[in-house]
């Protein structure tokens, strides 16, 4: 289900792309600078570490997506001047979504994030480590301020995302299956889209069937962002995946992609269930895998679920809009837009 999009008479003028709608959804939110100088604020420490190392992490950019789905919510609901309490909810979620970047990289080990060195390759483990505790504790200072709702669905949101990562177990050390895979999603990424959209809710005043509508409406989006994240380690390449293309295939992650692709019963998936061995072998096999994957059924059927969520996250936005596509101000558009978005990348 798309947002409405401009008449077009006669196909004289081709209409935007969800790229284009999504560029212009960011100008919608300036104050996405005021949450920035919020977050920037939070690192402050005696420790030089912990400015440091969250401050290059925000330097390496990115999407900003949590923060502007907070703020978009707010407004499609009403809410005409962005407060303290929005720009506060706003940047903690993206301090959350910033510290679980600094622990994955050290559990997976990761290089490499957004063409850079990862804060991890850079800084080492212990620091690394240390300044995603120190973003988490800052983060909860900032929703802390705020009521009881909100403290417990940040809560709520934060254990989702550790009892995630924690069952995101190597393909060959676990049995996993499209149910595990799609937990792991709704867990470790598709939290903290609820909790953006619930917050931005609940402080815009709303009713409490409204507050469920969009909690779905983010969850939904949050686990069809992370199913074609998925799909994109097989099908984009390093330049625009900021990292080497292939990672989930090589490290045995419990991916849909990887998941489908077992049950398929090809027998090449099969590798997946053992533990990487020759670095050179192992590489032969996944440029391999990559092939076989990228134009076979197994990737067709999970842009098919990404596709499916995507649905479900429009069908419960249009409900808590009040059903009328046509009625939307234009951060609701916007927010329709980031769901087009979100599917053009793989569709």
């Amino acid at each position: 289900m798309s947002s409405p999009v401009p008449p077009n008479p006669g196909l004289a003028v081709p209409l935007p792309s969800a790229k284009e709608r999504f560029a212009h959804a960011l100008t919608l939110v300036p104050e996405l600078a005021d949450v920035e100088t919020v977050i920037r604020a939070s690192f402050k420490s005696d420790v030089a570490a912990m400015r440091d190392i969250p401050d290059y992490l925000l330097g390496l950019g990115g999407k900003r997506i949590r923060p502007v789905l907070t703020l978009l919510c707010g407004k499609a609901l009403g809410v005409e001047a962005i407060d303290d309490d929005l720009l506060d909810v706003s940047a903690g979620i993206e301090l959350i979504h910033m510290a679980t970047l600094m622990h994955d990289d050290i559990i997976d080990q990761s290089p490499v994030r957004r063409h850079q060195p990862s804060p991890y390759a850079r800084f080492g483990t212990a620091a690394t480590l240390l300044s995603g505790d120190f973003l988490l504790t800052r983060a909860f200072g900032l929703c802390a301020k705020l009521d009881d709702e909100i403290i417990t669905a940040t809560e709520q949101a934060c254990i989702e995302l550790v009892e995630g990562e924690a069952l995101e177990s190597a393909l060959h050390t676990q049995h996993h299956t499209r149910a595990s895979s799609l937990t792991i999603a709704q867990r470790k990424t598709a939290s903290l889209f609820r909790l953006a959209a619930f917050c931005a809710t609940h402080l815009a005043g709303a009713p409490a069937r409204t507050k469920e509508l969009m909690s779905t409406f983010g969850e939904s989006l949050g686990i069809a962002f992370q199913i074609i994240d998925d799909i994109l380690d097989v099908t984009s390449d390093e330049a625009t995946l900021g990292k080497k293309q292939g990672l989930d295939l090589l490290e045995r992650k419990p991916s849909l992609v990887n998941v489908l692709w077992l049950e398929s019963g090809d027998p090449e998936a099969k590798r997946l269930l053992a533990a990487p061995l020759d670095e050179a072998q192992e590489q032969l096999w996944v440029d391999s895998a990559l092939e076989r994957l990228k134009s076979g059924p197994v990737v067709a059927e999970t842009k098919r679920l990404a596709a499916s969520y995507a649905d479900t996250a429009s069908k419960a936005l249009t409900e808590a809009l009040g059903g009328d596509l046509h009625a939307l101000n234009p951060a609701g558009e916007a927010l329709f837009a980031v769901v087009d978005f979100a599917l053009e990348r793989v569709l």
